[in-house]
């Protein structure tokens, strides 16, 4: 048992390590969107980070799952972790994507990057915190991701007024998509915890 709490500290620890480079990422994603193009390099450096960290958190939870052949909560975290690091490997990959784009950026666009960086540090939160309860977690997401949402919506009314470039509507579906990523961590989140799947939206 102690080998096996060993392993879920170790993960745990990854897991807070691609998380940090997930968000990163989108900070600086939204530098770029704001004009500053010196940024794409780093967020390059990241995209090739988290893979390699997506990559060894798959290999290091197969490991645990053929060790240990864990059950109950156990397998849930191994199976959950995998899911949560493809999930923000797939953030930073739209992050990247976005960054590459050069478009003058609606300011109703920019006005997700506040809640979608509180949805970062909600998730953070409860990955540190397993006291965090199901209700409490999934009241602040539903709310932060309401508010990205509707930058989304703005944004995508606007062009329908006024239309700039094509780059502009890619960029807010993947910032759009980067909620609805975050939103399905806390749902991984929640059932390695309890093991019961939850809607949150």
């Amino acid at each position: 048992m102690k080998w096996i709490e060993e392993e879920r500290k170790r993960l745990r620890e990854e897991l807070l390590e691609i998380h940090e480079r997930a968000e990163r990422a989108v900070k600086l994603c939204f530098k770029a969107m704001k004009g500053s193009r010196e940024v794409v390099r780093e967020i390059s450096r990241i995209e090739e980070e988290v893979d390699e960290l997506d990559a060894r958190i798959h290999h290091d939870c197969s490991i645990f799952i053929m060790r240990f052949q864990p059950m109950a909560s156990d397998l849930r975290f191994a199976l959950g972790a995998m899911r949560i690091a493809s999930a923000y490997e797939r953030i930073v990959d739209l992050a990247q994507e976005v960054s590459l784009y050069e478009c003058e950026f609606r300011e109703s666009l920019l006005k997700a990057e506040e809640p979608l960086l509180e949805m970062f540090r909600v998730v953070e939160d409860a990955l540190k915190d397993p006291s965090m309860g199901e209700e409490e977690l999934k009241g602040k997401m539903i709310e932060l991701d309401d508010k990205v949402d509707e930058a989304y919506i703005n944004t995508m009314d606007e062009i329908e007024e006024d239309f700039r470039c094509i780059d502009e509507v890619l960029s807010a579906r993947h910032i759009e998509r980067m909620g609805d990523l975050l939103e399905k961590i806390a749902t991984r989140i929640v059932y390695v915890r309890e093991g019961k799947w939850v809607w949150i939206k």
